[in-house]
Order: C-alpha cells, then sequence, then structure tokens
C-alpha cells in the first residue's frame, strides 16, 4: 500500500488535474465531443457522421436528393454474378419507376454493366411498362428518360479504375471505350466525371478528363485530415489543376463531404419497409446542418440518396421519397427550405452562378495516401495485394496496346485486312483491360471468385488480342472465325507471344511454338516468325522458340543462316533461342524452313548448345553479358552486394509480420505494427508497476527489505538521498536505452511465434516478469526515490516512441538471417544467378542480352499468411522519390514521423530514388524510409478482415513474381528507359509465304505518302521520317509545309483530342505532351522539311 506521505505532497493530484485541463481543452483526443471530421475509434461509419451543435440553416436552403446506384464491376461477387443477381434489377426497375412519373430522378455512373444490359436486353421489349409503351425496347425506354432529363450516366469512363495505379495509356483507354459505348448504345455523352469509391485520387485524372470534354468531377474519398481542411475551410467545391502538367485546365470539383453511401440505415429501403415521415425529414435537416458550412454559400445542399447496389425495390424507395418530398412542402419547419429530386448536372448547373462570381479554391496537389481514419489507417495494402493479378493486367495491357498500334500501321500501309472485324474485336479486349483497372480489381480487393472471373477475362482478351495480331500482319478470308476461336479457354494461341511475358504457373506461353502439322522431320513446310515493334526506336529482342523438327533451319529474309544463342533438345522438340534487332515501328522476320531449301544453314540438332551451361553453388557470383559485367556477393541476413561500374547496390527481402489480433489488417488496410504497440505496452506497464514498488519501497527503507540491505552503492549523486541532476539524467539515460533496446529487440529478434503469444496474453509473464525484477534490482540498488523512478519509466515510454518514429526501416525483418548460395547459369541470352530466401521465397537475378544494361531482380513469393513482402534496394543517398505513369514523373517525400503505411506510394511504372532507377512491369507500392532506401511491396497475404466492404480475409495462396529492372547507368534517361521496359515487341508464326522482307511501318505503298510516329519527350517533339529521315521540328512548321492533309488514324493516337474525333481529326488539333505518342499519315515536301531542320541546326 502507498504511503499517506506519498499522496499527502499532492503533487500526483495537481499532475492529474492538468493532464485532464489539458485534455479537455483539446477536444479532439477525446472519444466525446469530436469534431465531425474526427471518428469514433472502431466505428465503421464515414469520418463526418457526427452531430454538429444545432444551429439554424439559411433561407432559401435547397436539398438536391441524388438517388444512384454504385454498383463494382466485380468485388465479393463477379461482373456477372453482380449483374444476374442486382444489377439487372435496379436498371429494369428504377428505369419503370422514373417512366411512371416525370419528376423522378436517378443517376447510373457504371458504364460496364450498362453496356451489358443493352447487349444482353437492349433491344427486348420490356412489358412491364403500362398499355402500349410494354412494347418499347429497353433502349428505348432508357434514351427516352435521357432526352427527358430524368436518368442520367456520368462518369464517361468504363469503369471507375485505381487512379493510383493506371498507366498514362489505360487512363485513356478507359475514357475513350466509355465515350464510344455510351455513343453507340444510347447516342449519348456526358460532361460530368464520377469517381466517388476511389482509394484516393491522383492528379493525372484532371489532366485527361479536362482534354476531353468534362467540365465537372464528382469524387467520394479523401484522406481525413484533407477533408478537415477542406470542409472546414467551406472549399469542398474547389478548382484542381494537375501540377504535372503545366498549360492543362483547371477541372471544377465536387467533393462528398460524407460517403457515397445513404444519410441513415432509415433510408434503405431495400432493407426497411418504414417510411417515417417526420423522422427521415429531421435526418434530413441534420445532414444539411453538416453539408452546409462545408461549401460555398450558394444555398444548394446535395444529398446522396444511395448506396452499393441498392434500388433493387425501386418502388418502395420512391414511394418514400415521394411522400418526404410532399411532406417538405407541408411541413412548418421546411417552410423556407426546398426539397426536390436532382441529377448531378441538375444540382452543378444551380450552384454554378455562384461559383462564376465567386474565386474557387485551387488545388495542383493529389489525395494520396488515403487514410480513412485516425491510428494509421492507411489503405495501402491495396499496392500489394494479389500481385499476380497485377501483372496480368499489365500483360495483358501492353500485348492490347501493341496489336492496336500494329493493326494502326498495317491498315495505313494499305495491308487489306477486315478493320471492321478487327476494330469490333479490339474493342472487345480495351474493356477487358479496362476492366482489369477498376478499383476493385488491379487493388486486389476482390473474392477468390471474382478475381478468377478477372483472370479469365485477362486471359481471353490477350489471345484474341494475338490471334487480331495475326490476322492484321497476315489477312485471311475467314477472319471472324480465326479471332472467334480464340475466345475459347482451350485455345492455346501458341503461335504469337509477348516477348516479355515469364508466367510462373505457364497460363500463358513464354515462347512460340512451330506446330508439328508445320515442320516434323518426316516434313517441313516451314514457317515466317516475325517479330513486331511499336516502340520509335530499334529494338533487340531475344525470341524464344520451340520446333519439333532436329533437321529444320533458320534463315533470315535474305536466306542467310541466323546464328541461335540456345538450342536444347527438350521432350522431342527442340527450344532455341535466338536475338532478333527489329526497326523502328516496324518488323523483322525469321524462317523457319526446310534445310533442302538452304543447304548452307545448318540444322538445329547440330548446334545444340550444352558447353555454355555452368552451374556452381558459393556465396558469390558473376554475371556478364554484352559487355557489361555485374559481380554479386552474399551477405548476412540475405543481403545481396550487387557491384557493377563503380556502383553498389545492395537487395534484400524482408517482410512485416502482421498480428490479426492486433489489427484486422486484410485487403485494404497496410498493417499498422500495432503489434509492437502491445509489446511496448506490456513492456511499460511492467516498469511502471517496478517503479511505483521501488519508490514505495525507498520511502520505508530499502536496507530492511529482502536481500537488498547488502547492497552498497558508493556514488552518492545518484544514492538514496541525491537530489543533484546527474542522478536524473542517469535514470532518464537507462530509461529511453531500454525502451528503444526492447522494441528494436522484439522487432528483430524475438521469434514471430513469441510475439503471437504475446499480443494475445499468453506467456506475458515471460516478457513482465524480467522487466519488474531489472526494475526491481536498479531502482533498490540505486536508492531510487519516486521522482527517479517515474523519471526512468517516463523516459522508457519516450525512448520506445523515438525507437518507432525514428528506426522505421527496423519495424520489417529479414526474412532470412543467413547469407544466400548462388546457382549460377551462363548463356549467350542470359547469365542467371538463383537463390533461395526461404521455402517459399526465392530472388534471381538475371542480366539479358536484348537488354545488358538492366540487370533483372526477379522475386517468385508463395507468401505466408500474415505477412507483407517487400524487396529493398540501398544505393546513395536520395531522399525524394520520383514515380513515372507514363506522362509524367511524380515528387513524393513523406515525413520523417510518418508511419510506415503512409510512406508507401503507387507506382505504375517507374520508381527512382537518387541515382537508383527501378522500372517495372506491374504496378508496385513503393517507400522510402531513410536516404538511399528503396522498399518495393511486393505480396502480402491476410488471415483477418480490415472490415471496408470485402466479407472475406484476403488469403492469396497464388503464386507470384515480382520483376524489379535496376538500371546499372546512373546518367540514362529513365524515361527512354522504361518506355523499352514496357513497350515489348510481340512474336508471331505466319505462313511460310507471308511477306515477311524487313520493313518499318514508316514506309507506305502510296508514292510520296508517309507514316510518321511521333512521341513527346520532355520539351520537344521527335518526328521520325521516311528513308531515316530525323527532324526535330515544331508541329506548327511541320503542319506548315505539308502537302497534303495530316490526320491521326486510329485509336492508338493518345493525343489532346476528344474520343469522339481521335479516329479521324485534323493534326492541328492534336497537341503532345510529355510522354504521349501519336501515329500520323503524311504527305511531306521532304526537301522543304530538310531545309528547316539543317536551318535550325545552324541557328
Amino acid at each position: 500500500m502507498v504511503s499517506r506521505r506519498y499522496l499527502r505532497s499532492g503533487k500526483t493530484l495537481v499532475l492529474a488535474a492538468v493532464t485532464l485541463a489539458v485534455l479537455w481543452s483539446n477536444p479532439q483526443v477525446l472519444p466525446v465531443n469530436k469534431p465531425s471530421w474526427m471518428p469514433r475509434f472502431g466505428e465503421p461509419g464515414p469520418p463526418t457522421d457526427r452531430q454538429q451543435p444545432q444551429e439554424p440553416l439559411p433561407r432559401n436552403l435547397t436539398l438536391h436528393l441524388l438517388p444512384h446506384s454504385h454498383s463494382d464491376i466485380g468485388w465479393n461477387l463477379s461482373f456477372e454474378g453482380y449483374y444476374h443477381t442486382s444489377v439487372r434489377q435496379v436498371l429494369r426497375r428504377a428505369s419503370a419507376e422514373l417512366w411512371s412519373d416525370r419528376a423522378r430522378r436517378f443517376t447510373w455512373g457504371d458504364l460496364a454493366f450498362l453496356d451489358m444490359w443493352m447487349e444482353d436486353e437492349g433491344d427486348t421489349a420490356n412489358g412491364v411498362l403500362a398499355g402500349a409503351d410494354a412494347a418499347l425496347t429497353w433502349r428505348q425506354v432508357l434514351k427516352e428518360l435521357m432526352l427527358r432529363g430524368q436518368w442520367e450516366v456520368v462518369g464517361g469512363t468504363y469503369v471507375s479504375p485505381d487512379e493510383g495505379l493506371t498507366t498514362w495509356w489505360a487512363h485513356n483507354t478507359i475514357v475513350d471505350a466509355g465515350h464510344r459505348t455510351l455513343a453507340t448504345q444510347l447516342n449519348a455523352t456526358t460532361r460530368v466525371g464520377w469517381q466517388i469509391d476511389n482509394f484516393g485520387h491522383h492528379n493525372t485524372v484532371p489532366h485527361v478528363l479536362s482534354n476531353t470534354g468534362y467540365s465537372w468531377l464528382v469524387l467520394g474519398r479523401m484522406a481525413y485530415r484533407d477533408l478537415y481542411d477542406f470542409a472546414s475551410k467551406s472549399t469542398l467545391q474547389f478548382e484542381w489543376r494537375s501540377s504535372e502538367h503545366e498549360g492543362t485546365n483547371g477541372l471544377r470539383t465536387h467533393f462528398l463531404a460524407e460517403h457515397y453511401g445513404l444519410p441513415s440505415t432509415a433510408f434503405d429501403f431495400d432493407h426497411t419497409n418504414v417510411c417515417d415521415e417526420d423522422v427521415l425529414l429531421g435526418e434530413l435537416q441534420q445532414l444539411a446542418r453538416r453539408h452546409v458550412r462545408q461549401y460555398p454559400a450558394h444555398g444548394h445542399v446535395l444529398i446522396m440518396m444511395g448506396d452499393d447496389f441498392r434500388f433493387v425495390r425501386a418502388a418502395r424507395a420512391f414511394g418514400c421519397l415521394d411522400r418526404l418530398i410532399s411532406a417538405s412542402r407541408k411541413h412548418e419547419s421546411w417552410r423556407d427550405m426546398k426539397l426536390q429530386y436532382s441529377t448531378m448536372t441538375e444540382y452543378l448547373d444551380s450552384v454554378q452562378p455562384h461559383l462564376d462570381a465567386h474565386a474557387m479554391r485551387v488545388h495542383g496537389g493529389d489525395f494520396y495516401p488515403y487514410q480513412d481514419k485516425p491510428v494509421e489507417q492507411y489503405w495501402s495494402g491495396i499496392l500489394g495485394s494479389r500481385p499476380y493479378l497485377k501483372w496480368l493486367v499489365r500483360d495483358t495491357e501492353q500485348i492490347v496496346q501493341h496489336v492496336e498500334a500494329l493493326v494502326a500501321m498495317q491498315r495505313m500501309r494499305g495491308t487489306r485486312a477486315a478493320w471492321s472485324t478487327l476494330e469490333l474485336h479490339l474493342e472487345f479486349c480495351r474493356k477487358q483491360v479496362a476492366i482489369g483497372y477498376h478499383h476493385d480489381a488491379i487493388t486486389g480487393t476482390c473474392t477468390d471468385d471474382a478475381f478468377a472471373d478477372y483472370v479469365e477475362r485477362l486471359r481471353t482478351a490477350a489471345r484474341v488480342a494475338l490471334r487480331i495480331g495475326h490476322v492484321a500482319l497476315q489477312p485471311v478470308d475467314d477472319a471472324e472465325q480465326q479471332i472467334s476461336a480464340a475466345y475459347n479457354a482451350d485455345q492455346h494461341i501458341g503461335s504469337a507471344y509477348n516477348t516479355a511475358t515469364r508466367d510462373v504457373d505457364n497460363a500463358a506461353r513464354d515462347w512460340l511454338e512451330i506446330a508439328p502439322a508445320q515442320c516434323t522431320d518426316s516434313a517441313c513446310v516451314g514457317a515466317a516468325v516475325v517479330v513486331t515493334n511499336t516502340l520509335l526506336a530499334a529494338q533487340d529482342v531475344v525470341v524464344r522458340l520451340r520446333v519439333h523438327s532436329g533437321s529444320a533451319v533458320l534463315v533470315d529474309e535474305t536466306g542467310v543462316a541466323v546464328q541461335p544463342v540456345h538450342v536444347q533438345a527438350v521432350d522431342s522438340a527442340y527450344s532455341v533461342e535466338f536475338v532478333v534487332s527489329v526497326p523502328a515501328l516496324g518488323a523483322r522476320g525469321v524462317v523457319v524452313g526446310n534445310r533442302t531449301l538452304y543447304a548452307d544453314a545448318p540444322m538445329l540438332r547440330d548446334q545444340i548448345i550444352t558447353a555454355a551451361q555452368i552451374e556452381q553453388t558459393s556465396l558469390r557470383a558473376e554475371l556478364h553479358q554484352g559487355g557489361v559485367h555485374v559481380r554479386l556477393r552474399s551477405e548476412r541476413n540475405g543481403v545481396v552486394r550487387i557491384e557493377s561500374g563503380g556502383r553498389v547496390v545492395r537487395h534484400q527481402m524482408r517482410s512485416y509480420f502482421t498480428n490479426p489480433y492486433v489489427q484486422s489488417s486484410g485487403a485494404y488496410i497496410m498493417h499498422s505494427f500495432n503489434l509492437m504497440y502491445s509489446i511496448v505496452f506490456w513492456i511499460f506497464g511492467g516498469m511502471l508497476a517496478s517503479g511505483l514498488a521501488l519508490a514505495w519501497l525507498v520511502h520505508v527503507g530499502t536496507r530492511h527489505i529482502l536481500w537488498l540491505r547488502h547492497v552498497r552503492v558508493p556514488c552518492s549523486p545518484i544514492g538514496a538521498n541525491g537530489t543533484s541532476t546527474a542522478g536524473s539524467v542517469v535514470a532518464a539515460a537507462i530509461g529511453s536505452v531500454c525502451g528503444a533496446i526492447s522494441v528494436l529487440y522484439a522487432a528483430q529478434k524475438v521469434s514471430v511465434d513469441r510475439l503471437d503469444d504475446w499480443t494475445r496474453g499468453h506467456g506475458v509473464f515471460l516478457l513482465a516478469a524480467p522487466v519488474f525484477c531489472a526494475a526491481y534490482v536498479v531502482g533498490g540498488a540505486l536508492r531510487w526515490r519516486k521522482r527517479r523512478a517515474c523519471v526512468c519509466v517516463a523516459s522508457t515510454a519516450l525512448g520506445v516512441f523515438l525507437a518507432l518514429a525514428l528506426g522505421r526501416a527496423w519495424q520489417s525483418r529479414a526474412m532470412t538471417f543467413r547469407s544466400l548460395q548462388f546457382t549460377v547459369e551462363h548463356s549467350d541470352v542470359c547469365s542467371t544467378a538463383r537463390a533461395q530466401v526461404t521455402e517459399g521465397t526465392s530472388v534471381e537475378f538475371r542480366l539479358c542480352a536484348d537488354t545488358p544494361y538492366l540487370l533483372q531482380a526477379s522475386t517468385l513469393v508463395h507468401a505466408p499468411n500474415n505477412r507483407e513482402i517487400i524487396a529493398r534496394l540501398q544505393h546513395g543517398r536520395g531522399r525524394t522519390l520520383e514515380l513515372f505513369d507514363g506522362a509524367s514523373m511524380r515528387q513524393r517525400r513523406a515525413s520523417m514521423w510518418t508511419p510506415v503505411p503512409g510512406t508507401f506510394y503507387p507506382a505504375p511504372l517507374l520508381a527512382r530514388l537518387g541515382e537508383l532507377s527501378v522500372h517495372v512491369r506491374q504496378p508496385v507500392g513503393v517507400s522510402s524510409l531513410s536516404a538511399g532506401m528503396l522498399d518495393v511491396l511486393v505480396h502480402r497475404s491476410m488471415t483477418a478482415n480490415d472490415f471496408r466492404g470485402l466479407k472475406r480475409p484476403l488469403i492469396d495462396k497464388h503464386p507470384a513474381r515480382a520483376t524489379l529492372f535496376v538500371d546499372l547507368r546512373p546518367d540514362a534517361d529513365p524515361v527512354a528507359v522504361n518506355n523499352r521496359v514496357n513497350t515489348p515487341p510481340l512474336a508471331f508464326v505466319l505462313p511460310p509465304h507471308a511477306n515477311i522482307s524487313p520493313h518499318s511501318a514508316l514506309h507506305s505503298a502510296v508514292p510520296h505518302l508517309s507514316l510518321v510516329g511521333i512521341r513527346a519527350e520532355s520539351d520537344s517533339v521527335d518526328m521520325r521520317l521516311l528513308a531515316h529521315r530525323s527532324t526535330d521540328i515544331s508541329m506548327h512548321e511541320l503542319l506548315r509545309n505539308t502537302a497534303g492533309a495530316v490526320r491521326v488514324h486510329g485509336d492508338w493516337s493518345l493525343c489532346n483530342v476528344s474520343a469522339v474525333q481521335r479516329t479521324e481529326t485534323q493534326a492541328s488539333h492534336v497537341h503532345l505532351r510529355s510522354g504521349e505518342q501519336a501515329l500520323f499519315r503524311l504527305q511531306v515536301d521532304y526537301d522543304r522539311i530538310s531545309g528547316l531542320s539543317e536551318k535550325q541546326h545552324k541557328n
């Protein structure tokens, strides 16, 4: 029992009173009387649903009810699963209810479902409307409702993509596909963007949308701190400009003050049939009070009346809303207010006059990372969830983008083909890629069934696109039948592949196959292997081929033998690898023929290369290719030291341990490391108990307590009766050091099973007892009184805080504590060093002939449960991250006090830190916790649910490969290198009679007609013309000296024009910016152009 004298001093009471006063004066840290932006801990509702103090509403206030239904393109169910269970009923019933009453309104923003409905029932008589209207088709009904202004389609994008993980090409494709769908199905368009459920917002969006005819954008998710900042200044309607794209017009933006869902569950008419008018009108007034102060004073409040897959019971919902509107006109408290139905455009038109007359806040940044609640609730987990799906989306995108350009080039060259058929199927492929970029697809926030549906859609799109490329290169009469056959999942396209593909489960082949029907030992008809390149620069590429004949030969277009770099007998066939140099925007061919036709060419069976294969196991490895030498040396804790040309980069696989008993971290939320906070809590509790005990013991005299009476400390300043500052300093030093060491030791050395037990309270005595005993002995031996004991305890807490805040790099631990053993293989194609990190994780370092300046650090991961796997690279002292999305470089730098989950940002294509450039072929999350350190999040698997909507835990057992391309040249242009990495050539097998003469798309069959590829790099437009003519003249000079029409051809043109204009647009309307490229058909006065170029060169 504590002595009376200890309490009589009153210090404890004074301290408690001061603490309470501080807390009460700062209510943001209390669970009561919080401001509207601060949620209760653990509550599932939106951050702004706290009630404000009662204030009178402004006069002449208009409340706009916006009935809508948000429908995700796959989430807990698959795309088609949602359509058949709810979306189809919503579309039919909402249309019927609007038809019966012209005052009603409805807003729809998910074009993929609308497209599916029109294809399914668009031309079918509705059969539900009264009288003669029952004969109208659903397409006619919907068109009429849109003409009346009752039904509005917003968004205009085919899906609502995740903005951070989407590339520049994908952003444009999603917008274009949506506009074409809306125009084709309903002959309509939209000017209102709709991104209400995206997990953070990227400033590429205003750049894309403002250039394609949009005037407004509606956003729905903002970090709670940003939301509080905007709402407290009444600026939730602002002008959003892209800071990375100078010259871009700003886009007026409306941010939803709360979640896009219903005001409360009382309005969920799909699940309740109660319609209490007084209660509901009162809730609407409360909602208006909260919102009216957060927007400019224009007297209009938008009320979102919908949620996920709502209005299945549309009749009940509209019936109650009609009663509310009618009752509001008679209710005394609504005398100065008006309640009405509105579409989004009607609401925005209402506020437009006020906004035109007053200056709007201008925002130039973006809204990343997304954090919906305090205490580290960062949605950074989406950057590493389901990495296989992320890879497959990008692999399919590369194929579709390449084939799109290939079709445009072939069409401009005058090649005969069924272009309308190809375009129809190519549009299907674009739509599947768009679905893959949906914010619940590429983020991995979906169930296993939805994941399987996404995978099948993307694989189908890849097969179909490759078949389209076949037909474009070699037109056939049965193009429709050949392409349609590719929709069958059993039809593997072994006659075409992406040269960058390396699928770990072999679902997509990474090699070509010459079918036995084309070439065997008994008969070899032959085939032509054509490699196409859509990059505005020549590329060297390694082609992998499998031939079922040892007597076959390889020759080029002139009949000269092609020397393979690798030949190996595999399963009654021959695996062949050779290098091809493909011209810019062109193609190159190699003939696989019969020895009788090419007598001078050696047969494959005579070229089997095995001597170059060397395997060894050691702690060191050397890779060499194309004059580049790389040395690898294994160090402790799985660190690999990479040396090349005087540069040193360190690579290490690490993991974050996540504990479902501490925090429910699932598909969305990256673990907050509360596990270590819990460990610290137990340490702190033990130290506190020991300190109080020692304070009491010192008060009554320790010499009579047990064996401490035999302890003698000769140094008086820290003795029992010492009062000097030195004693307090010693106590503070001991506490802070113990606190910091305990955290770092728990994070790095204590076994995961022990941490798990301690967190759940099992075996915690094994932690608390030693701490208590240590504090007892030290405090007793040094004769500490209560003051120094308290100083020690407080210093322990301070040491814990500093260790967690400043030692963020130590919150992850190495996946192995041993040195890695390399297995090295050398060949003329690639030099490879492999190492096993753990039972389910391996790494390999590759140096290949096609890109010898890029070291491929590839990780094959089978992630264990409750782990977040990262690859750590260290080089130099760079502090600012630069991320590239295909159009601009975005700089990121997190505060030193930001928790680890808040430091991760999406990297779609490239991450650069100082002189360290890392290119990726799949979107990843990257972070920099200290100077020169780059962490890449590659995989995660969770057994808990973070309750953000997904009904199941994210347990991902699908193996995934994450490849990082590390540039070994410090002075290389990262954007140019990334274009090479992410624009890989495609390889096709064509009939032997195909025209495979070396050609570039810059050549044309029409005299004086040239094809020009243009790509805008940082500040100039690089143009390559026919016959290797090159110039850097301006677009204005090009147009002024053009003899004929200059037109954009095909959707491959990523230019600043609307989707409706993009097929045939005068080039004078085209303005290329950084990262954009286009393909033109020009009739040029070459002498004039050359003269201009020479004149500019002299100047």
